[in-house]
């Protein structure tokens, strides 16, 4: 069942970090003792889904549980997951060539260069043959599903077929940022354990531990701007996120008129040459200061800065009546066009231009 021969998926929000090394997982106590707890049981739940918001920890889950189960003579004998003992299972899993554990995510196409935009029924039906097989090392047979979100119809459909009727000795450990989307058939035959997110003083935290060289100021920002997620605040820290959040404030001080020049700069870093993951950071501060605004717009609380000035910059856009629907529109268009973009290789420049000039639109409109 091993995947050597397979390229492993850039991790979306984790950077130079993929979730199999975390030795440590800070916070989700709940998460880890409804686990353990279910280890002492007389039958372990054979399927679980792991939701919570995208990158807060839910894929290092699964993994410290696989190294625990795969490294302990039995389930019953774990007491603990974090932090994670130094074994030859864990050395085989952080190499990604343990035989009894299979990763089931989105593949490496090396004739685009690029990773598939889901995860399709073919790789699920390779992941059910290889469940028919024995364990190699006679014990678990274990699957990490990261994520169940990026599965089509289909693939879907082939996994609840295995999780069905599974194998004896299988336990499936599958990823869910959006749990209301997950089919009732598929929750029904899992055990939920749901992941919250993380306070700003756990990030921090984290971000420290991590990046020993990190500007405090720029910890505090990229805590804050990670909303509760663990993954994206490292990614934030890691590669400039302080300095990006900024540079977009800057263009977003001129609305209702934007700087043309200013903006296309912007824009032009996320060209072919750049850096595959500064596009999704991005597109995160962006969707993630639209739906900051449109919360202080629909609820009337204030609006928590990170620079000098944008108070009073978000404070003078939500002044009147902002039409929320347009601005929740926009929100949306962003979500949706992330993968689209980066799974089609569309001109990453051309869709930040149109959104914020779909943005400056809707500021004009409330200004007539």
């Amino acid at each position: 069942m091993s995947q050597a021969d397979i390229t492993e998926p850039l991790p979306d929000v984790d950077g130079d970090h993929p979730p199999r090394f975390t030795r440590a997982l800070i916070g989700h106590e709940r998460a880890q003792r409804d686990f353990l707890n279910a280890l002492q049981g007389t039958r372990l739940p054979h399927a679980w889904l792991l939701s919570g918001p995208e990158g807060i920890g839910k894929a290092s889950f699964a993994y410290m549980v696989a190294r625990a189960v795969l490294s302990a003579p039995t389930p019953q004998a774990i007491q603990q997951l974090s932090p994670v003992s130094d074994t030859p299972e864990t050395q085989l899993i952080e190499n990604s060539v343990h035989p009894d554990l299979y990763i089931l995510n989105r593949r490496y196409n090396a004739k685009t260069e690029k990773f598939r935009g889901d995860i399709s029924v073919e790789d699920t039906r390779d992941m059910k043959k290889a469940f028919g097989l024995s364990a190699s090392r006679g014990g678990w047979r274990i699957a990490i599903i990261d994520s169940i979100d990026e599965m089509n119809k289909s693939s879907v459909n082939a996994l609840l077929k295995l999780i069905e009727e599974p194998p004896e000795k299988c336990l499936f450990l599958i990823v869910c940022h959006n749990p209301g989307r997950v089919l009732d058939t598929i929750r029904s035959r899992c055990r939920q354990l749901s992941f919250g997110a993380l306070d700003e003083g756990l990030l921090q935290q984290i971000i420290s531990g991590r990046l020993e060289a990190v500007d405090e100021n720029e910890a505090a920002a990229a805590a804050f701007l990670a909303e509760g997620s663990a993954g994206r605040a490292l990614m934030l820290a890691e590669m400039g996120g302080f300095d990006l959040y900024r540079d977009m404030v800057g263009v977003l001080e001129g609305l209702p008129q934007l700087d043309g020049e200013v903006l296309h700069g912007l824009a032009g870093r996320f060209g072919a040459r750049s850096e595959p993951q500064s596009f999704r950071l991005f597109c995160y501060l962006f969707s993630g200061w639209l739906h900051r605004v449109v919360r202080v717009a629909s609820t009337g609380q204030g609006f928590q800065p990170v620079f000098q000035g944008e108070a009073e910059l978000v404070e003078r856009l939500v002044k009147g009546d902002l039409p929320l629907e347009p601005m929740l529109s926009l929100w949306e268009k962003v979500q949706h066009q992330v993968r689209q973009v980066e799974g089609l290789n569309l001109d990453k420049k051309q869709a930040i231009l149109e959104w914020f000039g779909h943005l400056a639109d809707i500021i004009r409109a409330k200004s007539a």
